[in-house]
C-alpha cells in the first residue's frame, strides 16, 4: 500500500503534456518568450579552455521563423526552439600517434598460386642419403659370383655342343698311325677308332687297314657324372725308350697305356718304367 501511495504522488508531480508547450497565440506575439535548453557539457568541452585558438564564437543560427503558415500543436514549438539553440564548438580530439611497436599487423598478402589443369607445381629436390661403402663392394661380390655360375654353366654348354659336332654321341675318335703291327707303312697304316660306349672305353685296331685283322682292346669303366660323354682321345708315341711306338688313350685328366710288344698292344705295369 506505501508503494503504491508513493508511485500515485511522483506521477501527481509530473506536469502535463499540454502544459510544457505555449499555445499558438503565443507564437503569433512580437516578441514571443522563449525557452532556453539547457545543453549538457561534456568532457570535450574543456580541451579548448587552455588553447586561445580553439575558442571561437558560437555559429549563429541559419534558420528563420516565417510566421506565415506556421503550424498549430503541440509540435511547433519544440521545432522552433530547437531551430534557434546555439550549437556549442567541440574540439576534435586528437587521434593518438600509433608507433610502429603499436600499429595494427597488416594482413599478409596471399600469394598462393592457383593450380589450373595445365600447370604443374615443381617437385621438391630428393634427399640423397649417402650409401655405406660395403653396400657396392657387396653387390659387385655377387654379380661377380653369379657371372661366374652362370659362365661356368654357358661354358660346360658350349663344350657339351662342340663335341656332340666333333666326336659324336657315343663319343667316338678315329686315327691313322704306323705302329709296326702287319708291316703297316705310311702307304698303308693302322686305323684305330676308340669309342666310349656308356662309359666303357673299346679300341678297335685295323692292322695295316686290313679289316679281317681286327684287334679289340677293352680299356677302363668311367665312373662319375657326366663320364659317358667324355671322348677317348688316342695319342701314340714311345713311352718306356724301346724304341716301339706305344698307345695312349687321354681321358680327360686320366691317362691309360699300352704298351707295344711288336704285334699288339697290353696294358702298361709298374715295372714298365713308363715316362710320359
Amino acid at each position: 500500500m506505501a508503494e503504491d501511495r508513493q508511485f500515485q504522488q511522483k506521477r501527481s508531480t509530473r506536469p502535463r503534456r499540454d502544459e510544457s508547450y505555449a499555445s499558438p497565440d503565443t507564437l503569433l506575439s512580437p516578441s514571443p518568450v522563449r525557452k532556453k535548453r539547457s545543453v549538457p557539457i561534456t568532457g570535450d568541452d574543456y580541451l579548448g579552455e587552455d588553447d586561445p585558438s580553439a575558442t571561437r564564437p558560437p555559429r549563429p543560427g541559419s534558420s528563420a521563423i516565417r510566421l506565415g503558415n506556421l503550424p498549430t500543436g503541440p509540435r511547433a514549438l519544440s521545432t522552433q526552439v530547437h531551430q534557434n539553440v546555439p550549437v556549442p564548438y567541440r574540439r576534435a580530439t586528437q587521434s593518438p600517434v600509433t608507433t610502429t611497436s603499436e600499429a595494427t599487423p597488416q594482413r599478409p598478402r596471399n600469394t598462393t598460386i592457383r593450380q589450373s589443369p595445365l600447370y604443374a607445381p615443381p617437385e621438391p629436390p630428393k634427399e640423397h642419403r649417402r650409401v655405406h661403402l660395403l653396400l657396392p663392394i657387396g653387390i659387385g661380390m655377387l654379380a661377380m659370383l653369379a657371372l661366374w655360375v652362370f659362365g661356368s654353366l654357358v661354358l660346360t654348354w658350349g663344350l657339351a655342343r662342340y663335341d656332340d659336332v666333333r666326336y659324336g654321341n657315343p663319343r667316338t675318335f678315329q686315327t691313322n698311325a704306323v705302329v709296326g703291327h702287319n708291316n703297316d707303312s705310311t702307304l698303308h697304316p693302322s686305323h684305330f677308332i676308340a669309342i666310349n660306349l656308356n662309359r666303357h672305353i673299346v679300341v678297335y685296331e685295323i692292322m695295316a687297314g686290313d679289316p679281317t685283322k681286327t684287334i679289340t682292346y677293352g680299356g677302363p669303366y668311367l665312373y662319375g657324372s657326366g663320364e659317358d660323354l667324355t671322348p677317348p682321345i688316342l695319342e701314340f708315341r714311345d713311352v718306356n725308350a724301346d724304341g716301339k711306338v706305344d698307345m695312349l688313350i687321354h681321358l680327360g685328366d686320366q691317362n691309360v697305356v699300352f704298351i707295344n710288344t711288336g704285334d699288339r698292344f697290353r696294358p702298361a705295369t709298374a715295372n714298365d718304367n713308363v715316362h710320359l
